[in-house]
C-alpha cells in the first residue's frame, strides 16, 4: 500500500446499499482515500453476495465473501453489520452519522423516512451532513415509488435505440447503466464536498438513475426537440457517416468495428483494401455510401474475413482511420495497452476468504500528484464490527456481546464457524449453485474454458 496523501483522505462515508451502482461509486471514492463503512444487515445482505463467479467455480463454505460480482464492486471499504429495524440499531447508526461526513443509501424512496433516518432527521444530529439518496426515479414525481434497476432504467431511456431495426430493443451490455450512475454519484458527492468546504453547509442529494442515464441519448433527444424527428434503431450503423459497422475477421467469433468519417478517409481505406469491387471512385460521396451501405458492407466482409482482427486494426490505425477489435474478456486482461497504463490491479484477499490474489479493474485516470488505487480487498461480512463498535463508537466488550445476542449486529465468523451461519434467508450450510465450466459451455453461456487461466494472466 502507498502511504501518500489521497484527495479524500479524512472523509468518512456511511454506505447502506445493494446491487452495483452505489457500491461501485463508494469503491471509487474509497480508492481515492475516503473511509467507507459499508453497513449491511446480515439477514438482508447485498444481493451481489449471492452471485458468482466464484474462484475456481467453487462457492466454498464462506460463499458470501467469495462472489466475484460482490468483490469487484466493494473493495476499499470496511464491512459492518447492523439491524436497522431495531431501535438500538438505528441509535447506533445515528451515533455513527454524528462522527461521519456523508451518508449514501439506495433504498426505495420511502425506506429511510420509515426508519426515521432521512436527511431532515439526520441533519439534526450532524448539521453539515452530506447525504446522497440514489433511487431509480428520484424522491419526487409520479414514479418515485417505482422499483428500478439497471436494465429497467436502460429500457426507460436508451433501449429504443439499441439493436437492429427488425429486432426487439436490446441491452447495451452488462449493467452498463449502473456504471453510468456510479460515476454520476462520484461527481455529485465531490461537488457537495467542494460546496461544504467553501460554505460549511451540508446538503441532500436526491439522485435519480433515470435522469443520470438520459443524457446518453442527448443527440436523439435534441432531434425530437429541434426537428420532431424520431430516430429508429439502426444496428451498428451511423446516422451520418458511412460506412460504419462491425465486420467478421479470421478466427472464432472474431470481429472488428470501423467508422469512416469523411470522403478522404474513404479514399485511403479503398487504397488500403486495393480491391476493384471496393473503389473510392464508385462511391466518392458520403451520401452515395449511405445509400449503398449494404453493398459496401459485403465488400468489407470479403476483405476482413481473411485477416485477424489485430491485423485489420493495425492496418487501419496506421492510416488514421477509427477502428478497434471486438475484444472479449480475456483479450482485455492480456491487452498491452492496459498493461502499459497499469489499469488492472492485483489484490491479495483476506486469508479467511481463501481467494488469494486476483486482478481487478482500477481507475480510468492517472493523476500526477494524487493517483488513487485499491486500498484493500473487499472485506468479509462483519469483519470490521469491532473497529466500528469499539474504536469509533466506544462500546465495551459486554455491550458488543449484548448487541450480538439481540441480533442488532451479526457476529463476524470465519473458518468452520461459517457453516453455522445464516446469510439472508438461506439456512445454515447453504451454498449457491455453481454450474461446471463444461455445463456452461454446453448451454451456450461460455464459449471456451482456459484451465490454465491463472498462469496465463500471471505470466503476462
Amino acid at each position: 500500500m502507498n502511504d501518500k496523501l489521497l484527495p479524500l483522505q479524512g472523509v468518512r462515508i456511511i454506505e447502506t446499499s445493494d446491487i452495483l451502482a452505489l457500491p461501485m461509486a463508494m469503491s471509487i471514492l474509497g480508492d481515492m482515500g475516503a473511509e467507507i463503512i459499508h453497513v449491511e444487515y446480515a439477514q438482508r445482505p447485498n444481493f451481489y453476495r449471492f452471485l458468482g463467479p466464484f474462484p475456481e467455480g467453487d462457492p466454498g463454505i464462506n460463499w458470501h465473501d467469495r462472489s466475484g460480482a460482490f468483490n469487484g464492486s466493494n473493495r476499499s471499504k470496511k464491512s459492518f453489520t447492523l439491524n436497522l429495524s431495531e431501535d438500538s440499531g438505528r441509535d447506533l447508526f445515528k451515533h455513527l452519522v454524528s462522527i461521519s461526513d456523508i451518508v449514501a443509501e439506495n433504498f426505495s424512496a420511502r425506506v429511510m423516512t420509515n426508519l426515521g433516518l432521512n436527511y431532515e432527521q439526520l441533519k439534526e444530529i450532524k448539521p453539515d451532513l452530506i447525504m446522497l439518496s440514489n433511487s431509480g426515479y428520484g424522491h419526487t414525481g409520479p414514479w418515485k415509488d417505482y422499483v428500478g434497476m439497471a436494465q429497467v432504467i436502460e429500457a426507460a431511456t436508451t433501449s429504443h435505440l439499441t439493436g437492429f431495426s427488425d429486432k426487439t430493443p436490446s441491452k447495451a451490455g452488462q449493467s452498463i447503466m449502473d456504471l453510468v450512475v456510479a460515476w454520476n454519484i462520484v461527481s455529485a458527492i465531490n461537488m457537495a464536498l467542494f460546496h461544504r468546504n467553501k460554505t460549511g453547509e451540508g446538503q441532500w442529494i436526491d439522485h435519480s438513475m433515470l435522469e443520470a442515464c438520459t443524457p446518453i441519448i442527448s443527440s436523439p433527444l435534441l432531434d425530437v426537440a429541434y426537428n420532431d424527428k424520431y430516430i429508429q434503431r439502426n444496428g451498428n450503423r451511423h446516422n451520418t457517416y458511412a460506412p460504419q459497422g462491425c465486420y467478421p475477421c479470421k478466427g472464432n467469433d472474431d470481429w472488428f468495428v470501423l467508422t469512416i468519417k469523411s470522403d478522404d478517409e474513404w479514399g485511403k481505406f479503398c487504397d488500403l483494401v486495393n480491391d476493384e469491387s471496393l473503389s473510392a471512385n464508385k462511391y466518392p460521396k458520403n451520401i452515395d455510401r449511405m445509400t449503398n451501405h449494404e453493398e459496401i458492407d459485403n465488400q468489407i466482409k470479403n476483405w476482413s474475413q481473411n485477416l485477424s482482427k489485430q491485423e485489420v486494426v493495425e492496418k487501419l490505425q496506421s492510416i488514421n482511420i477509427a477502428a478497434a477489435p471486438v475484444n472479449n474478456s480475456r483479450d482485455l486482461l492480456l491487452d498491452k495497452q492496459y498493461k502499459h497504463r497499469e489499469f488492472f490491479e492485483q489484490v491479495d484477499h483476506f486469508e479467511e476468504t481463501n481467494i488469494g490474489k486476483r486482478i481487478y479493474s482500477g481507475l480510468p485516470f492517472n493523476m500526477s500528484k494524487t493517483n488513487g488505487f485499491i486500498q484493500n480487498p473487499t472485506a468479509p461480512l462483519g469483519f470490521h464490527n469491532t473497529y466500528v463498535l469499539s474504536e469509533l463508537l466506544g462500546l465495551d466488550e459486554d455491550n458488543i456481546l449484548d448487541l450480538e445476542d439481540d441480533e442488532v449486529v451479526s457476529e463476524y465468523k470465519s473458518g468452520t464457524e461459517v457453516q453455522d451461519m445464516r446469510v439472508g434467508n438461506m439456512p445454515a450450510g447453504y451454498k449457491p449453485a455453481s454450474p461446471s465450466n463444461q455445463s456452461l459451455i454446453d448451454r451456450g453461456d461460455v464459449r471456451e474454458d482456459d484451465t490454465n487461466y491463472k498462469n496465463i494472466i500471471e505470466e503476462f
